[in-house]
């Protein structure tokens, strides 16, 4: 695991723009991660230009500090190339590492900066210890995973030796992160694109009428108080939410979490004031204590925005200058007939050189002493070095005038910066080349029918209407034997139990299972464990560009479905070795959550299994034993008179769970003739799109 020298875990900053770059460092982050001006998921943070990107790296290596360029969003097959440019470029800027989030990503990546260190944003759903094993194999170095997860199963991810970046503070998603659709399916702005509209802070009532609650809004997480905790299981880095906000908010931020890990400081004045200026009704820490619930959920008050009025104006005074934080040691030297010399020593011997002045004069009045050489060397003014030592060897009767020491003593600090720059500042390999464009056999086939069903009755009735059927677990061990050569196993959306799964998985291939389903980068974790099998990659996989399919590929994926999110021709664009699904019925999961907004509200006992937004709309709440639950959207996406459309797609996904055999039967019958939805129903972003 790769740590700072003393041991300590990286504090990681966010910075949105130049002046939170400034706060960070000067509260003492040891790291901060930026967005450019594309491919950011927080694309309405001011972010970065090529220059200031440049700019953020040069401050933050010589105050060493490390800067990390996050790219984590889903890349279109029309954004590749600017993607494999916007990398090199990065590198020439001088990032210390790039935090992905698409599959594809990876490989254009790689390829255009084989050296360069990648980071497996929290949008990839990491959240098992098999799951950051795999991360290695695709040539992840460090992961952020899930922040749904509990104590122990970090400690179990950091055991694993895989370098994890947790956060500790800040704003906390409704859904695992990668797997929320919501704000793309109700406005069209990918929360996988960086355009999320936080729908989830919008009224949603769990009581079955017109919202008049935050059933989805959940407080923002701190760990602050658990710091210790975290070191001690090895963490590599605590970071901290919130591009999007103001330098003063990082600026306590970043205090509150120094303090902690150095183990000095007042925790609850910090968390006073870190409350003070921003929260909604206060922080939560019940996803790292397993204390799911009410407790959890909290909204921004007209009480939280007015206390934030009356703490920013003073927290500016905590960056306003430069903290002196590097030592600074001086041997100066001034000998008749001879140049003067001028040794420095920056960072305790981390920056050494040496300067030649004027040779000096003969006094006329009054020889240069001690006092007047550390007087003019002590001026180091609005820098981070502070005066530790001055050593002076002086010939008697000789003198120089202040102006040239200063001189010597403003060259000495610039060769300084300039040297602890270079070594701070890493070196890449940058590709010369083009970025590889993908070439793949155009694919007209007659599309076949796969159908995702909860109930055995269902599967019967269809058994000649489709040509696979996605399975649940728990379904799977009702199949009859005839059935199993056309089952795709379907694995739990989050994995709270990755032991559990895995031994179900490994009897499920003893009784003959060959197909299973990935939905996600952390059942790769768990499907590697099995041998002989085929895999088939779900829509939770977010493949949105041919890199992605080619990535699968590598890992050996039979087929994949497309992402929803993409337009219809996009999906007919992508260029594949293997066979491309649509999701072509059925209601678009919106949400995977840990924390049930239903049970939350009402309890198990009395769930109303839906959600009701301010229109009235109700969304569907489907519960996995308790350990998960998935929203789903309001209405059935139905393309059945538009399927012929699509004609890069290999299969169609109907997700037929909560459908009667008849009602299954009836939907399959409509998208063999081509015949016209019934009822509501949308189209999804298939023709709409999404920014």
């Amino acid at each position: 695991m790769i740590m700072k020298e003393n041991n300590k875990p990286e504090v990681l900053a966010p910075a949105g723009g130049t002046e939170s770059i400034y706060a960070a460092v000067r509260c003492g982050a040891d790291g901060i991660y930026v967005g450019g001006k594309s491919f950011s998921a927080r694309a309405n943070a001011v972010n970065f230009s090529y220059d200031e990107l440049k700019a953020a790296a040069e401050y933050c290596h010589i105050h060493g500090v490390k800067l990390y360029r996050a790219m984590n969003v889903a890349v279109l097959d029309s954004e590749a190339e600017e993607f494999y440019d916007e990398v090199k470029r990065s590198a020439e800027a001088g990032i210390d590492g790039l935090i992905v989030q698409d599959p594809g990503g990876l490989l254009i990546a790689r390829a255009a900066v084989p050296d360069m260190p990648l980071h497996g944003s929290t949008q990839m759903t990491f959240h098992t210890p098999l799951g950051a094993e795999f991360a290695k194999k695709l040539g992840i170095c460090r992961i952020v995973p899930a922040r749904e997860l509990t104590l122990d199963e970090i400690r179990k991810i950091c055991e694993t030796g895989m370098e994890t970046e947790v956060f500790v503070h800040g704003a906390q998603c409704m859904c695992l992160s990668g797997q929320c659709y919501m704000s793309a399916v109700i406005g069209s702005r990918s929360a996988n694109r960086g355009q999320c509209a936080q729908a989830c802070r919008l009224p949603f009532s769990a009581v079955g009428k017109p919202a008049e609650e935050y059933a989805l809004s959940l407080k923002d997480m701190s760990l602050v108080r658990h710091v210790g905790e975290l070191c001690d299981i090895g963490c590599a880095s605590f970071k901290i939410e919130g591009r999007m906000k103001r330098p003063e908010y990082v600026a306590a931020a970043v205090t509150a979490l120094r303090n902690a890990v150095d183990g000095t400081g007042d925790t609850d004045a910090d968390m006073k004031r870190l409350e003070a200026v921003f929260s909604r009704s206060g922080f939560t820490d019940g996803y790292l204590m397993n204390r799911r619930g009410a407790d959890m959920f909290g909204y921004r008050r007209k009480e939280d925005v007015v206390s934030a009025d009356g703490v920013l104006s003073g927290l500016a005074a905590l960056y306003a200058k430069e903290k002196k934080t590097s030592a600074a040691d001086f041997v100066f030297t001034a000998r008749r007939n001879e140049p003067s010399v001028l040794e420095f020593s920056f960072d305790n011997g981390n920056a050494v050189g040496k300067i030649e002045g004027k040779i000096p004069e003969e006094a006329k009045n009054r020889s240069l002493s001690e006092e007047d050489v550390t007087k003019q060397f002590s001026k180091l003014g609005d820098t981070r070095f502070y005066l530790n030592s001055v050593e002076c060897h002086i010939d008697e009767g000789v003198m120089l005038p202040a102006s040239e020491l200063n001189r010597m003593r403003r060259e000495a600090v610039s060769m300084g910066d300039e040297a602890i720059l270079r070594k701070n500042t890493p070196v890449y390999h940058i590709s010369e080349n083009e970025l590889e464009k993908i070439n793949a056999p155009k694919r007209f086939g007659r599309i076949d029918f796969r159908a995702l069903v909860s109930d055995i009755s269902v599967l019967r009735t269809l058994e000649g209407s489709v040509s696979m059927f996605v399975v649940p677990i728990k379904l799977c061990e009702e199949l009859e034997e005839r059935y199993i050569d056309k089952a795709i196993v379907r694995l739990p959306d989050f994995v709270s139990d990755e032991e559990r799964l895995l031994s179900q998985l490994k009897m499920l291939r003893e009784k003959g299972f060959v197909h299973f389903m990935c939905g996600n980068l952390t059942h790769m974790g768990v499907l590697s464990q099995l041998e002989g099998i085929k895999l088939h990659g779900g829509t939770g996989m977010n493949i949105t560009n041919s890199y992605s399919v080619k990535q699968c590929e590598n890992m050996g994926f039979a087929d994949i479905t497309a992402s929803f999110e993409l337009k219809e021709a996009q999906i007919n664009g992508l260029k594949s070795n293997i066979p491309v699904g649509v999701f072509a019925y059925g209601r678009l999961p919106l949400m995977v959550v840990r924390n049930c907004p239903v049970r939350a509200v009402t309890g198990c006992g009395k769930c109303t299994g839906c959600l009701t937004d301010r229109t009235g709309r109700s969304f569907p709440v489907k519960c996995d034993n308790r350990e998960y639950s998935v929203i789903y959207n309001s209405d059935i996406l139905d393309i059945s008179d538009k399927l012929e459309g699509f004609s890069g797609a290999d299969f169609a996904y109907l997700d037929m769970q909560g459908l009667s055999a008849d009602e299954a039967l009836g939907v399959t019958k409509r998208f063999f003739t081509g015949g016209k939805p019934h009822g509501t129903f949308t189209r999804g972003l298939y023709y709409r799109g999404i920014y």
